[in-house]
């Protein structure tokens, strides 16, 4: 067999979350949650990172941040940029001590399980690309999309949501960059102030691959449905080659 890039299994993932909960430090960073059950029965877990020990008041104040992966399961690369997101998040440096002081992030590493475990390119056990289904996702042929929806209007009621981010691996295109959306015209850098900071902060991110618009084959991707239906302005689709 001939891997398509380095593989990263359902196993890979659950040995991983396992290491990081018998790690008392990093376990103190995190919750381990269970955002649903898949279709086949499988677990599509969900991480929950802030700095728990503050007072209510203050975690109650915190922006919310929302990072997915894995929707499209030939797409492995998408989880080791996950992998990396939440080894530095849960880690000690003081600059992710900041980040968990100011946000609380919601975290799905696999939103496509079942098609992580058959070994599909993109769809899930039902036969659904599962980032063309977010207008109206089905609870039952699509739970993951529903349930993770369902996640981030729940955590809409509590707090401001600041960013959802939903990784992904190119085939082609080198290096690391977003797809973003475009508002109207006397608003439209609003959503590209995001990517330009990490343009200006990562050697390996490039603006100049970014793209910002909504075509009528993406309307119903979770990047356009976060950003027109919920109204979440830092919504983006990251790839990585």
């Amino acid at each position: 067999y001939l891997s398509h890039s380095y593989p990263y299994t359902f196993t890979d993932l659950q040995r991983y979350l396992n290491t990081l909960e018998a790690d008392p430090k990093r376990k103190s960073r995190m919750r381990r949650r269970t955002l649903c059950q898949t279709i086949a029965g499988n677990n599509c877990d969900m991480l929950v990172v802030t700095t728990f020990q503050s007072d209510h008041e203050a975690i109650k104040n915190r922006k919310g941040i929302c990072i997915s992966s894995r929707v499209h399961p030939g797409e492995t690369g998408a989880s080791w940029m996950m992998k990396g997101v939440i080894d530095y998040l849960t880690g000690s440096s003081l600059n992710a001590k900041i980040l968990r002081d100011n946000f609380v992030f919601k975290i799905v590493p696999m939103l496509n399980p079942d098609g992580v475990i058959n070994g599909n390119t993109r769809c899930n056990l039902a036969g659904v690309d599962l980032n063309r289904c977010w207008i109206e996702p089905s609870r039952k042929m699509q739970p993951t999309a529903y349930h993770f929806k369902q996640m981030v209007k729940k955590f809409q009621e509590d707090r401001d949501v600041f960013l959802v981010l939903d990784l992904h691996g190119h085939s082609r295109k080198k290096n690391i960059f977003c797809y973003g959306n475009s508002g109207r015209q006397n608003d439209k850098y609003k959503e590209r102030i995001f990517p330009c900071l990490l343009d200006k902060n990562s050697d390996l991110f490039n603006y100049d691959d970014c793209a910002f618009s909504v075509q009528k084959s993406k309307e119903s991707t979770a990047r356009v449905v976060m950003w027109k239906e919920l109204g979440i302005t830092n919504t983006f689709t990251c790839e990585a080659s």
